[in-house]
């Protein structure tokens, strides 16, 4: 992890470590304390994403057919009418049926999409993910106006960040769709999954950028190496949050939309607006903190004292 320089020493200490309590502990007491600020901080995403959200619904709606053609409205309405969506005495009740569920699946869709930080507005993440890693470490923060300073110092390196993600998020997309729907080669279906296993490797990697740029000060080129690095090194652990963070964003809400229907889908749009983006990102930056806590704050702290010391040594051998 030589590429980490220059650690962020804002704030008055370190990450609250607590040999009594593991992570999972640790995480679910920090969570509990700072909740109805977390909720908050989840209403902020959503309203400061807004432009993120169209264009993650423009994208769904483009992207879907393309991948799956069962995605595309009509036939969509097609397939539901053949496992009996579709009313027996009346089309236009069918017709709303299948309309209704394909605009849950492309808000369920969207909401994956902005939730993973595929398409978001990244000086408001970077912004956001200072305040959580100043939860991570157990420090006081002043939400409106932490936020606003980091956003301010971080929102060029940032927003290059979001527009990196938003193009490769295109171009892997267009890729699957490529060899899942137009090349019919021998391999079709091996790059096809190739690409499918890329995606998920880019969502992965992706979940250490925002928290890597509110942290560290380095070059974004470094910041992509260096998450790439923490990837392949905590390779297990990040899928297993990666596993997370689809419960919390897709699996729970189709729970709530099957079991509870119309009631069902007020809980999860009130899931959606309070709790599942600000949740799941700061199980992230909780989870990079450590590892920024293990293999930069820590070694550069050790590194410090040792310069002390030898400086101080130095003093009193010349006197």
């Amino acid at each position: 992890m030589g590429l980490f320089t220059k650690y962020d020493q804002e704030g008055p200490g370190v990450f609250s470590d607590d040999p009594s309590h593991g992570p999972f502990v640790r995480f679910f007491q920090s969570y509990a304390s700072r909740f109805l600020k977390l909720c908050m901080m989840n209403l902020m995403f959503v309203f400061f994403n807004i432009p993120a959200i169209l264009i993650a619904y423009v994208g769904s709606i483009y992207f879907l057919p393309l991948i799956n053609p069962v995605f595309n409205p009509t036939q969509f309405q097609e397939y539901l009418a053949q496992y009996g969506i579709m009313s027996g005495n009346s089309n236009t009740t069918g017709q709303g049926a299948s309309y209704q569920l394909y605009f849950l699946l492309i808000l369920l869709s969207v909401m994956f999409v902005v939730g993973m930080l595929l398409v978001s507005v990244g000086p408001v993440q970077s912004g956001l993910c200072f305040l959580y890693r100043n939860f991570a470490r157990d420090t006081t923060s002043m939400i409106w106006t932490d936020f606003v300073t980091a956003f301010k110092k971080n929102w060029k390196q940032s927003l290059a960040a979001s527009l990196i993600s938003l193009v490769l998020t295109t171009v892997i997309l267009m890729n699957i769709v490529f060899y899942n729907r137009i090349y019919h080669g021998q391999a079709a279906q091996i790059l096809a999954t190739v690409f499918v296993m890329v995606f998920v490797f880019f969502i992965c990697i992706q979940m250490y950028v925002y928290p890597l740029i509110a942290s560290v000060d380095l070059k974004l080129r470094n910041v992509y190496r260096n998450a790439i690095l923490f990837f392949l090194g905590r390779f297990v652990p990040t899928m297993g949050i990666f596993i997370v963070n689809i419960i919390v964003l897709l699996i729970i809400p189709v729970l709530l939309l099957l079991s509870v229907t119309y009631f069902g889908f007020a809980i999860a749009i009130f899931y959606y607006l309070f709790f599942a983006f600000s949740f799941v990102h700061y199980l992230n930056t909780f989870f990079v903190w450590q590892q920024i806590d293990r293999y930069i704050a820590k070694p550069q702290e050790a590194a410090e004292q040792s310069s002390e010391a030898i400086d101080a040594k130095e003093e009193h051998t010349e006197e």
